[in-house]
């Protein structure tokens, strides 16, 4: 896969808050390369004003970040603060830094591991002086340098590397093409020899030194310079000449040497004719000479037969015109079930010459889509031969589709060929999306909905397994050649849809658990959200996650309807959860019900997470169910694992490398009891970085019939700055009432920070699950009519093209 060109600009300690803006002023207005990645690094002091106003697309780096956490080190800046801020990468090793602070090899790669682990990309700097230079020591001084990194780090993904002798640095002076190009070369070979052979292909490595619009250019011509590290420059209008240096690269000759490809027979006999139609005649494989570059995408969908064209020009961009799927930032997958039809059956006579002439088709062996598909190392996966694979993917190519459709215009009968035409456009999609999603490297945002692949069309047998399904857990796991999908941060998963039993008043059924291990352990995941959803107890679904194995810091969950153990294994799944937002109700259950919801499971959970958690948001209080309810399902978890014969099905080979990576017990009830729960969730004075916390009363203080095992005022964590308590009407419950007053009394004095205080003198209601339940009045003759209930509706914002 080529390398992305990248153009950063250190701003170093220049500007003001007019000239920050002007300058993002004039990079939102510009028109600048697609793609080409952006990154530019205000002084520390503007790094929230250039962010906020900023455009999307464009990256934000500061120009240094410490390697200790949050604590006593006044004038820094924490890796947990950029993320905060939502500043995604930093500068480290600069020469100023190095020179003037005397930063060491080894502190450099100190705050180098520290960015990286707590996911903010780093452009790591290197470079010699002039008497290094001259004393032939060029490449022992960057490899030094490079090497104590090396010995800290052993993932380079987000590592560019900024090549940047020190005697060109504001000089005027910059190294010549050929200098460059040398160096740059021996950084590439290092990292071969040092790192591995994906570190050499992949790292970009960029020049820093005296870069301007007049040089940039020829620089850019050099196959191991990859961007530009822009100093002054970046100050300046002409900093879009540089991020423009290198437009589009294409490699044409490989492409243009591809030979012939077989087309299918035509459409003549369509009607009379039901033997197989033999003619072929020749058509020339698609190279970049005959494919219209594409639109360049922030945002794509995968939906239905209205995508497909768009689709198949992002499939014919993967080898005509790579780069330009580096502007894709986010990806709407929503893939229809696979599933014959019943109104017409799917194959009958009239759309039989049309899958005759589907079935004689073959694709060449130089078609170019042969090599894209092998990011999804098809083989071994046994999904199939690539051929198949590639006519399920060529099934939209331009000329077969325009073929294809001006037949089915003046065919009589092609409401018949309808039911066919359409489970080939579902297969295309389904066979599209792990491609696209594997390719688009800058990928950051998903929404994801993957209805059952069903469709069994033979006896030789269509692909058993759902193909992105098994594409998206083999990446989660590093199990592809390489890896992908590595900048992703927030995953919405949208309940299954277009099923034949879609009902928009009940929750949808949903494996929560096996839908979230497609993306729990990728590098940059921040967020899960997922609304609307239960698990269905007559469906297959993975029963627990083992704890300690997610990179996922936030997850929210909204008018649903889960059982608290499924809750426990998804908040136990993270290493460091930030923030945590269930609520319940606003649908009914398919079959009238409701799970269990047990405050102590719960708050075991919560206590696993207890020196991460932020913010807490629970609205449950009308699924609660006495505690006993979960300890007996306990007991009888214990008793089935004596009993197991043969595995679950969910412990496979996915969840036995989770569990290799797992620390502590699978179970939330095998945790010790560290304090008393008596129906609650549990004290939180330990919770040391709460500051938000909006809860039902109910789950707080417990059910107005039981005991309170503390005080809330020694329950809540000093750090509290917002407190919201939903159910809460002063005068109705006297336990209640004594530990808010109690509370409001000591605020000052025992939670300083807390500034906020909702739901106690105006009531905030928890949400009531009866009001949505599906009822039915009974009317003459035994029939019914069912009642008007305000059901929720998803919201599913902008899913268009973009």
């Amino acid at each position: 896969m080529p390398r992305q060109f990248f153009v950063g600009g250190n701003f170093k300690m220049n500007g003001n808050i007019d000239t920050i803006k002007s300058i993002v002023s004039h990079l939102n207005d510009a028109k600048c390369d697609s793609n080409t990645e952006v990154v530019i690094a205000p002084p520390a002091l503007y790094l929230l004003l250039t962010r906020e106003h900023l455009r999307s697309g464009i990256e934000v780096a500061a120009q240094n970040v410490f390697d200790k956490p949050n604590g006593a080190f006044t004038g820094e800046i924490s890796v947990a603060q950029l993320k905060d801020s939502n500043i995604t990468w930093t500068l480290l090793g600069h020469s100023e830094r190095r020179v003037i602070l005397q930063e060491s090899d080894s502190f450099v790669a100190q705050k180098t591991k520290a960015a990286l682990d707590g996911g903010i990309g780093v452009i790591l700097c290197c470079g010699e002086t002039l008497e290094q230079r001259e004393a032939g020591k060029t490449i022992e001084v960057v490899t030094a340098q490079l090497g104590a990194v090396a010995r800290e780090i052993k993932d380079w993904s987000k590592v560019v590397i900024a090549y940047e002798p020190i005697w060109a640095i504001g000089t005027g002076k910059v190294a010549s093409t050929e200098q460059a190009q040398e160096v740059h070369a021996s950084i590439r070979e290092w990292l071969g020899k040092e790192v591995g052979g994906e570190a050499k292909e992949a790292t970009r490595i960029i020049y820093g030194g005296s870069v301007s619009e007049k040089n940039c250019r020829e620089l850019a011509k050099e196959k191991d310079i990859d961007g530009f590290l822009v100093g002054g420059a970046s100050l300046k209008p002409a900093f879009v000449d540089i991020i423009n240096a290198r437009q589009s690269s294409v490699a044409t000759s490989s492409l243009r040497s591809f030979g012939a490809m077989s087309s299918p027979p035509s459409f003549d006999t369509l009607k009379g004719r039901q033997q197989p139609l033999a003619d072929e005649s020749a058509a020339q494989v698609p190279t970049v000479d005959t494919v219209t570059p594409p639109h360049n995408w922030i945002r794509i969908r995968i939906h239905n037969k209205d995508d497909h064209q768009h689709i198949y020009e992002l499939l014919e961009a993967s080898y005509s015109h790579p780069q330009a799927l580096n502007s894709v930032k986010e990806a709407i997958i929503k893939l229809a079930q696979v599933r014959e039809g019943s109104f017409f059956p799917t194959h009958n006579e009239h759309s039989k010459p049309y899958e005759d002439r589907e079935k004689a088709r073959t694709i060449s062996p130089t078609h170019p889509l042969h090599r894209t598909i092998k990011v999804l190392d098809p083989k071994v996966d046994k999904v199939g031969d690539e051929d198949r694979y590639l006519k399920h993917l060529t099934w939209n190519e331009p000329g077969l589709r325009a073929e294809r459709e001006a037949h089915l215009t003046a065919d009589p009968e092609r409401w018949h060929v309808a039911s066919y035409v359409s489970l080939q456009g579902a297969l295309f999609a389904h066979h599209a999306a792990p491609l696209l999603l594997m390719l688009c490297e800058n990928i950051e945002s998903l929404t994801y909905s993957a209805s059952p692949y069903s469709y069994m069309p033979d006896d030789g047998g269509e692909y058993t397994q759902h193909i992105l399904l098994r594409t998206l857990l083999r990446n989660n796991n590093g199990q592809l050649p390489d890896k992908h999908l590595q900048r992703l941060r927030h995953v919405r998963i949208l309940p299954e849809h277009d099923l034949w039993y879609d009902d928009d008043r009940t929750y949808s059924h949903m494996d929560v658990l096996g839908q979230v291990r497609l993306f729990h352990r990728l590098p940059g995941i921040e967020s899960i959200a997922m609304d609307g959803i239960e698990i269905h107890g007559g469906a297959d679904y993975q029963e627990f996650m083992p704890p300690a194995t997610s990179n996922i810091r936030t997850i929210r969950i909204g008018h649903s309807m889960l059982a608290s153990d499924i809750l426990a294994s998804l908040i136990r799944m993270p290493k460091q959860l930030e923030e945590f937002a269930y609520s319940v109700g606003g649908r009914d259950t398919r079959d009238g019900g409701h799970d269990m919801f047990s405050a102590r499971t719960i708050g075991k959970a919560l206590g696993d997470q207890r020196e991460s958690l932020r913010v807490l948001d629970i609205d449950a209080d009308d699924q609660l169910t006495d505690d006993r309810h979960d300890i007996e399902s306990h007991e009888e978890f214990l008793e089935q694992r004596k009993d197991y014969i043969d595995d679950p099905y969910w412990y496979d080979e996915w969840f036995k490398l989770d569990e290799e990576a797992s620390t502590g017990p699978l179970h939330v009830h095998d945790l010790p009891d560290t304090r008393v729960y008596d129906n609650t969730i549990g004290s939180l004075h330990d919770f040391a970085k709460l500051s938000e916390l909006s809860i039902g009363v109910k789950l707080l203080l417990g059910p107005p019939e039981s005991s309170t095992p503390f005080r809330l005022v020694d329950a809540l964590p000093q750090s509290l700055e917002y407190l919201l308590i939903r159910g809460y009407t002063r005068g109705k419950v006297a336990k209640y009432d004594e530990a808010i007053d109690e509370l409001i009394a000591l605020r000052a004095e025992r939670l300083p920070v807390l500034r906020e205080i909702q739901g106690v003198e105006e009531s905030i209601p928890s949400t009531e699950i009866e009001a949505t339940r599906r009822r039915w009045s009974p009317v003459r003759y035994g029939e019914g009519e069912e009642e008007e209930a305000d059901y929720w509706k998803l919201e599913e914002g902008d899913q268009s093209w973009a």
